[in-house]
C-alpha cells in the first residue's frame, strides 16, 4: 500500500503579497486603510487581543478539495489568534493552519459576482469565516452572514443599522460616509487622525489645567506678598513710633 507524500509548500516569504493589480477605487483603499485596518490594529492592541489584521493581500490555503496552495485576496480580513508580526500577507500554512474569521469585501461590478459566489463559499466552506460582509460603495448598504452549522445565516442589524460582528464582540456600521466599527457601548474605534486630534485635545486640556493652576498660585502667591508688605508696612510704623516716643523720652512699654 503506498503512502501519500506530504505536499511541499513554498515559503511564505516567496509569495506575491497581492495580485499587483490596483484596487477598483482608491475611496475602497482609503476606507479599508483609514477607517478599519488601522483602527481596529490599535484597539486589539490596547485591549490586548491576539489577532492578525489585513486588508487588501492575499490569504494563502491549502484547498482541502485538490490539495493544492490558492489564495484569495479580501478587502478587509481579521485572523483571531493570529499574530501581528509585520506580515504583508497571510500564509495559513506558516500560521499554524489559522485562517480569516472575519471578513469584508466592498462589491463592484468586476468581482461581485465572485464575492457572492466563489468567495462566499469558500469562506462559508472552507475557511468557515465566522462573520460575512458585503458593502456596496455607492450606498454603504451593507450585507452581514454569520457562520452556522455550516452555512451562512443573514444577520439583520440593530435599530441603528449597526450589525454585531460576534468575532470580534463589535458593531459595523455607516456613519458619516464611512464603514465603521464601533464598541458594544457605542465608542467609534478611532482613525489615527482621530487619535492624534485626541491627544492633542488631552494635551491642551492638560495644559490648560495647568496654566489655571499656575494662575490661581501666582494669585495666592500675590495675596500672600500684598499681605506681607501690610504686616511690614505696620511693623515699621510701629518702630517709627515707639523711636519717636523714646525721643520725648516715654517708655512704649507702658502706654
Amino acid at each position: 500500500m503506498s503512502l501519500e507524500q506530504p505536499i511541499e509548500l513554498p515559503a511564505g516569504h516567496l509569495l506575491p503579497d497581492t495580485d499587483g493589480e490596483p484596487m477598483d477605487s482608491e475611496w475602497v483603499v482609503e476606507q479599508t486603510r483609514d477607517y478599519l485596518v488601522n483602527p481596529l490594529k490599535a484597539y486589539l492592541a490596547q485591549e490586548k487581543v491576539v489577532a492578525f489584521v489585513g486588508g487588501n493581500s492575499f490569504v494563502y490555503y491549502v484547498d482541502p478539495r485538490t490539495s493544492k496552495l490558492r489564495n484569495l485576496g479580501p478587502d478587509f480580513y481579521v485572523v483571531r489568534g493570529g499574530v501581528q508580526a509585520g506580515q504583508t500577507k497571510w500564509v495559513s500554512h506558516e500560521e499554524g493552519g489559522l485562517l480569516p474569521t472575519t471578513v469584508i469585501e466592498f462589491l463592484s461590478e468586476s468581482t461581485e459576482t465572485r464575492d457572492r459566489g466563489e468567495k462566499f463559499c469558500i469562506y462559508r466552506d472552507v475557511f468557515k469565516t465566522d462573520d460575512y460582509f458585503l458593502v456596496d460603495p455607492e450606498t454603504l448598504f451593507i450585507e452581514g452572514f454569520t457562520w452556522q452549522r455550516g452555512h451562512y445565516v443573514p444577520l439583520t442589524a440593530d435599530r441603528e443599522d449597526w450589525y454585531f460582528v460576534r468575532s470580534l464582540d463589535l458593531y459595523l456600521g455607516v456613519e458619516k460616509g464611512w464603514v465603521r466599527f464601533r464598541t458594544p457601548q457605542g465608542e467609534l474605534l478611532a482613525t489615527d487622525r482621530e487619535r492624534a486630534d485626541g491627544e492633542k485635545r488631552r494635551a491642551d486640556k492638560a495644559q490648560r489645567r495647568a496654566d489655571e493652576a499656575q494662575r490661581r498660585a501666582d494669585e495666592a502667591q500675590r495675596r500672600a506678598d500684598e499681605e506681607q508688605g501690610r504686616a511690614n508696612e505696620v511693623r515699621e510704623r510701629n518702630l517709627r513710633l515707639e523711636e519717636k516716643l523714646r525721643s520725648l523720652g516715654l517708655d512704649p512699654d507702658q502706654i
